[in-house]
């Protein structure tokens, strides 16, 4: 049966340039996050093509869905009590236009071309990596590392699982083109070296995981319903005698030196985690200041702090700017207090729960791409801050996976989403004919 595109309701040509709005703002952020301001310019510039024939479509497109704005909403409103608020304004103006272009280019674009836009820019930044790259000392081990043409190692790492993610998914994906799944396989095969180079274990233990969650999305989608029941049983059946162990070596503390010896053995760690618990017990510090509101969006990591000089003094951080947390959920929380977190938390939970629907009903490799991408960046909330920066590639996906997700949402709850055939839409109730796929 020939594979449907999901339609947009958009004609071709404002898909093409939609999809070409999509790579090249994705280089932005890699030109961005390698330190050059230029990078937001053309993320910016690069939707002004798209948005400027099509003003009052897109209008209607950035603010379809309310759910997607709960996070900058309580960033902007942070101005308030921020103790600094022109900057905290500065950054939630950025981070609202990172939403919007995020909602866009998931109300332009259907998975498939997406995916396809994410891997072929992507493959941009891993060449300019090999080509420009760069070694440096990672300032919380004092190892040297590969950065690639990003600022550290972390950065890198996450860039190369995405890549990976993608282009693995393209590879899987008899629908899309053949010069995609051509680049694709290139893609593949210099993500991995690139994310070794990185010296990044965390990185790495994080992509072999989501690739198994992009496969087995796929193929779980793949089965009928009764199948999906029968196989959530029986790995529920296998997996119980597992989490018994698991309940029963925590309890008489084998667990925690197992865990102890794979960090400082396996991943090569020491057990502060590379000093990440000593920023964990300062972060907790200043939540308990400002438990519910913090400090301010953006507020907190200023020149001129003594607490924040002295951390960014014992962790080598020369340009005294560019550090955090190591952990999403204490970053947000000194910035915009538990009430940032509450909104953070439930856009990611209602993002997980529609996008697994999303793959349930569309059943390509695409949308499980998207599952297995918002996997790695939940997983890395651990350890690391991808999101909600404004003009990073965390934040951009998040959103725009959560859009997906809620434009699903509304239209599962229409009832235009019954059949089991792969989706023509959506979006809206109203089937077009279909059209040529990117």
């Amino acid at each position: 049966m020939r594979q449907h595109c999901l339609d947009t309701g958009r004609d071709g040509p404002a898909a093409d340039l939609a999809w070409l709005a999509t790579v090249l703002s994705v280089i932005g952020l890699i030109v961005t996050l390698g330190g050059s301001s230029l990078g937001a310019l053309l993320f910016l510039l690069a939707w002004g093509l798209v948005v400027a024939p099509h003003a009052s479509l897109c209008m209607r497109l950035v603010f379809r869905s309310a759910g997607i704005w709960v996070v900058p909403a309580v960033a902007l409103l942070s101005v308030v009590w921020s103790q600094a608020p022109q900057v905290t304004l500065r950054a939630a103006v950025q981070l609202l236009l990172t939403v919007g272009i995020a909602s866009l280019a998931a109300g332009f674009l259907r998975p498939r071309a997406f995916v396809s836009a994410m891997s072929v820019s992507l493959l941009f930044g891993a060449l300019l990596s090999l080509a420009f790259g760069r070694y440096g000392v990672d300032g919380m081990t004092g190892a040297t590392v590969f950065l690639g043409i990003f600022a550290g190692k972390n950065t890198m790492a996450l860039f190369m699982s995405l890549l990976a993610i993608f282009s693995a998914a393209v590879l899987m994906d008899r629908g899309q083109g053949r010069p995609f799944r051509l680049l694709a396989v290139v893609s593949f095969l210099l993500s991995i070296p690139l994310l070794l180079m990185a010296r990044s274990a965390g990185a790495l233990l994080t992509t072999i995981a989501s690739l198994g969650v992009l496969v087995l999305t796929a193929i779980f989608a793949r089965l009928r319903s009764r199948e999906r029941l029968l196989l959530g049983a029986s790995l529920g059946v296998l997996a119980a005698p597992a989490v018994v162990v698991v309940l029963v070596l925590a309890m008489n503390g084998t667990l925690g030196e197992a865990m102890t010896g794979f960090v400082t053995e396996v991943l090569g760690k020491d057990a502060t985690l590379t000093g990440r618990t000593v920023l964990w017990r300062t972060a907790w510090a200043e939540i308990d200041k400002r438990p519910l509101l913090g400090t301010g969006y953006y507020a907190f990591w200023l020149q001129g702090d003594p607490l924040v000089e002295s951390i960014w003094r014992d962790f080598g951080i020369g340009s005294r700017m560019g550090f955090h947390f190591h952990n999403t959920v204490l970053e947000f929380a000194v910035e915009v207090g538990w009430l940032g977190v509450a909104a953070l938390l439930l856009t990611i939970a209602f993002a997980v729960q529609r996008m697994l629907r999303l793959a349930m009903a569309d059943r390509t490799p695409a949308t499980a791409a998207l599952v297995a991408a918002l996997f790695c960046l939940v997983a890395r909330t651990f350890g690391e801050v991808d999101a909600p920066y404004p003009f990073a590639i965390g934040t951009f996906l998040l959103f725009v996976i959560a859009a997906y997700g809620a434009d699903y949402a509304r239209v599962a709850r229409s009832g235009a989403t019954r059949s089991r055939e792969p989706l023509l839409s959506w979006r809206a109730p109203v089937q077009r004919q279909p059209r040529a796929c990117l």
